[in-house]
């Protein structure tokens, strides 16, 4: 293999098959990048059941080898994937208690992720839910506490791995403990190293410990972990990513693993705003990365290489060292059997049967509940209540319409005559005003605040003049329960309600879970906040 066809080894380029995508045209795409340059693997974003698995097969064909077909999963298979099972957050997961339920969790999702093709899956996140305002970790992270987040990640790594995928830990060395979002810009942790070392670096060594296959590195400056030698690839300014310090010395070195490194995606903010795509995959190369995820040009990375390896800056034995960690995972993957039954004992005193994985989803998400507060005892809803006048007013983002979809069905069927109500930015003052007269004459108002995490959008919580409604629906109902479609860290926004019960995220095992909790079909237990 020439030097080319060894840089482009160490590429994995996207597919996409999301709505508004146009199948054919990223089909073609990445059947070029395998066929004709040679890439060594791919992420898919969206798919359907009843297509993804044809889709990668074809393109597996393409390739000259077999390759790394990887997904951010989670929150399981659905979270891509139209017709699998989609999970509630690793928060919510975390808040039972039970990391059974974290490997339950893991073998579903490698065992649906088997079968459409998936040998690698991005996840589970090992990161330290640690700052509050955080706006791209918060529920993506199983809890606040190393030693609780290092067992759920065991966990997760273990059910994975035992359904023959390959797990990785991210964000290394930790994306808990940042205010920005690293799709849009850099973010700093100002931690010194033994803070680092005491609650961001649990997780990911206790990962280490477990065999898990991959670790995926942060495009996160970490001050305290770097060296200030007069390198200028060993200043404090760099991203994990493209540190040696960290990447290598510290992953390698101090920590001992041996196994396939992945940059995160190097079209994000936290690399672009700096690096150009040939320089940004050489500098992540010498800081000892194996895998480039995602570089914005896919050609522009291999030339890079390919120039710094003809200029004397790479070696090729640098490349053949990554090539061979990416055959050695191959190697292993190629030997697990297809998943079966669930492993002997996984299922043993959780009371969850495993035929109809969504019993799984349920389960976790009925036994993460948590009630953070309940002044007056309305949780589970007294009968007095439940036949008196209710307002209902959902808390959205306007970009996701049907988001609260079982909610809406739930509590209008309990509530025959009331209507669930939608408050967002694109609100006017007349419809707030509305919102709160409706509730001046109920005996109770029922606030379903709804956040999701998501990539560039920079921020967690309502924004102010939404923030500043609900405040004054609040102040307005004679009696008030918020439910906490978010992490617990947003409970300040609904500070005026009389009873807050915390459902994590908008999924629908948390929407039912949540309404059962409030009318007392399942008891409460969870245990986060």
């Amino acid at each position: 293999m020439n030097i080319r066809g060894k840089a482009a080894r160490l590429i994995m380029s996207h597919i996409s098959d999301r709505a508004g995508d146009d199948p054919s045209v990223e089909y073609a795409r990445v059947e070029h990048e395998i066929r004709d340059l040679g890439i060594g693997g791919l992420c898919l974003f969206g798919g359907q059941a009843d297509r993804t698995p044809e889709m990668i097969r074809r393109l597996s064909e393409c390739s000259a080898f077999p390759l790394l077909v990887a997904s951010d999963l989670e929150r399981g298979l659905g979270q891509q994937v139209r017709g699998a099972t989609a999970f509630p957050s690793l928060a919510m997961c975390g808040a039972t208690g039970d990391p059974r339920l974290a490997q339950a969790q893991g073998w579903v999702t490698g065992s649906e992720a088997r079968r459409v093709g998936i040998n690698l899956v991005f996840a589970p996140v090992a990161d330290v839910d640690s700052e509050p305002t955080n706006p791209i970790i918060g529920v993506r992270a199983f809890g606040t506490e190393p030693s609780m987040v290092a067992d759920f990640t065991c966990a997760f790594v273990r059910g994975l791995q035992a359904a023959g995928v390959a797990a990785t830990a991210k964000h290394f060395p930790g994306h808990g403990d940042t205010k920005r979002d690293s799709h849009i810009e850099l973010p700093v942790v100002d931690a010194d190293s033994a803070t680092i070392h005491a609650r961001e670096l649990v997780p990911f060594r206790a990962a280490i410990d477990e065999g898990v296959k991959v670790i995926m590195t942060a495009h996160v400056a970490y001050p305290g972990l770097q060296s200030n030698a007069s390198d200028s690839r060993s200043t404090d300014s760099l991203p994990a990513t493209l540190a040696p310090d960290i990447s290598t010395a510290l992953l390698r070195g101090d920590l001992g693993f041996e196994g396939l490194v992945v940059t995160d995606a190097l079209l994000m903010g936290g690399i672009t705003e700096s690096y150009g795509p040939g320089e940004a995959v050489v500098l992540a190369l010498e800081a000892g990365a194996d895998m480039l995820l995602m570089p914005p040009d896919v050609e522009a990375a291999i030339d890079g290489i390919v120039e710094a390896t003809e200029s004397g800056r790479l070696s090729e034995e640098r490349l053949d060292a990554s090539i061979a960690r990416a055959e050695e995972l191959l190697g292993w993957l190629a030997s697990r059997a297809m998943p079966g039954p669930a492993p002997g004992g996984l299922s043993e005193g959780l009371g969850i049967t495993f035929e109809e994985p969504a019993t799984v989803a349920a389960a976790i998400a009925t036994r993460g509940v948590t009630l953070l507060s309940d002044e007056t005892g309305l949780i589970p809803l007294p009968a007095e209540v439940l036949s008196g006048a209710v307002s209902l007013v959902a808390v959205t983002d306007p970009k996701q319409p049907d988001g609260v979809t079982w909610l809406r069905e739930r509590l209008e069927s309990q509530f025959p005559g009331a209507e669930l109500i939608i408050l967002d930015v694109d609100c006017s003052e007349a419809e707030a005003s509305g919102i709160i007269d409706n509730a001046l004459t109920s005996e109770l108002c029922i606030i379903a605040l709804f956040d999701e995490i998501s990539a560039w959008k920079g921020h967690s919580g309502p924004d102010g003049t939404v923030a500043a409604v609900i405040t004054r629906l609040l102040a307005a109902s004679w009696q008030s329960i918020a439910l906490l479609f978010a992490g617990p860290q947003l409970a300040h926004t609904v500070e005026g309600a009389d009873a807050i019960l915390c459902c994590y995220d908008g999924s629908q095992p948390a929407q039912l879970a949540g309404v059962a909790a409030l009318l007392g079909e399942a008891e409460i237990s969870g245990r986060g906040g």
